[in-house]
C-alpha cells in the first residue's frame, strides 16, 4: 500500500510540474492540448495511442520498441528532424498514407514551430 501511495504522489508531482511547464511554454501547452493525449514526452514514457516522443529528434521514424506502427511507417527511411516533423505535422497522410496517426493536422506553421521547438528541447531535459 505504501508503494502505491508513493507512486501516486510521484505521478501527481510529475503532472504538477508538467502543468507549470505548459503554462510558461506555448509549445508545451500546444503539445499537451494537441499531442499529449496520445503521446508521452517523459523519458522512456510508455506508448499510449501513439509512441512516446521523448528524444524524437534524430531518431529513426517507426523505431520505438513496443509500439505497433503501420507498414508504411516501419518502411520509412527518414530520421526525425525539425524539417521532417514540420512536414509530418502539416499532413501525416501525405508522407505515410497508411499511418495510424490520422487525427491531427496542424495547418498553422507558427504553431507547428512551437511544437517542434518544444520537442527538440525536451531531449535535453
Amino acid at each position: 500500500m505504501r508503494r502505491l501511495s508513493m507512486t501516486t504522489a510521484l505521478l501527481l508531482l510529475v503532472l504538477a510540474v508538467g502543468e507549470v511547464l505548459a503554462a510558461d511554454d506555448p509549445g508545451a501547452k500546444l503539445f499537451k492540448n494537441h499531442c499529449g493525449a496520445c503521446h508521452a514526452i517523459e523519458p522512456a514514457g510508455p506508448p499510449r495511442q501513439g509512441p512516446h516522443l521523448h528524444g524524437l529528434m534524430g531518431r529513426k521514424a517507426g523505431a520505438v520498441e513496443g509500439y505497433k506502427y503501420s507498414a508504411g511507417m516501419k518502411a520509412s527511411a527518414w530520421q526525425w528532424t525539425p524539417e521532417q516533423l514540420d512536414l509530418w505535422l502539416a499532413d501525416p497522410k501525405a508522407l505515410v498514407p497508411d499511418t495510424l496517426m490520422s487525427v491531427y493536422k496542424q495547418k498553422d506553421p507558427e504553431k507547428r514551430k512551437l511544437i517542434i521547438d518544444f520537442l527538440n528541447n525536451s531531449k535535453k531535459e
